[in-house]
């Protein structure tokens, strides 16, 4: 079921007038509906912060502006982890980061969440990991998984950088990546790792757990 237009917008407009209770009035009102929480994400968390990040790059609104929205949406995310029951674990962990100097976290914090939602034991590091302290806490942990996100281009460096220390040290790792830095360029390098996949959209991500689940 997807969610009405109308409703997008409402929401949109109220995250860019920074009005948090109108922003958690949608959020739970559809909830209370029983949208399915992959469609709020996909329909209402990140088409909106995208449209935030596009008026953003076309100064239409503030640095401070974008910063308000991302903090609301954090706490709209909060709101939707907390309404999940709790479903069977699968056994399975995974550890997200951002690569360094990376300091957009929202998206991959969204990740983390979705995986607690499919039964996951996730842990989100968080944004600008140095290296060397993110790979000392994989080996202490020894994720089934590692998700790694990098959101601008000019960062694309680092990523590889970070991929192959992590192969170096495992190199059976499965590993995914996602953000707009690898996007038009770098999925076809991506590809050539082994057990690295460059994952695009929620609906990628949930068809490559049905894929290592089987």
């Amino acid at each position: 079921m997807n969610i009405p237009e109308s409703i997008y917008l409402h929401y949109l407009s109220s995250l860019l007038d920074g009005d948090k209770k109108t922003c958690r009035s949608v959020v739970n009102g559809l909830l209370n509906k029983k949208f399915d929480i992959k469609t709020i994400y996909n329909e209402i968390i990140q088409k909106s912060m995208v449209r935030v990040g596009q008026l953003w790059d076309k100064c239409r609104i503030s640095v401070a502006d974008e910063h308000v929205a991302t903090e609301i949406t954090k706490e709209m995310l909060s709101i939707i982890n907390m309404s999940k029951p709790e479903g069977d674990s699968v056994g399975k962990s995974i550890v997200i980061t951002c690569v360094q100097k990376e300091y957009h976290e929202l998206g991959p914090k969204l990740i983390a969440d979705f995986f607690e939602f499919k039964g996951w034991n996730s842990t989100f590091v968080g944004a600008n990991t140095p290296p060397k302290e993110f790979l000392k806490l994989v080996g202490e942990r020894k994720p089934d998984l590692i998700g790694i996100s990098n959101n601008f281009y000019f960062n694309v460096t680092k990523l590889f950088e970070l991929i192959e220390m992590l192969k170096h040290h495992n190199p059976d790792q499965q590993i995914i990546i996602g953000g707009q830095g690898p996007k038009n360029c770098y999925v076809d390098v991506i590809s050539k790792y082994p057990d690295v996949r460059y994952l695009n959209t929620l609906d990628e991500l949930e068809n490559y757990l049905t894929e290592i689940s089987n």
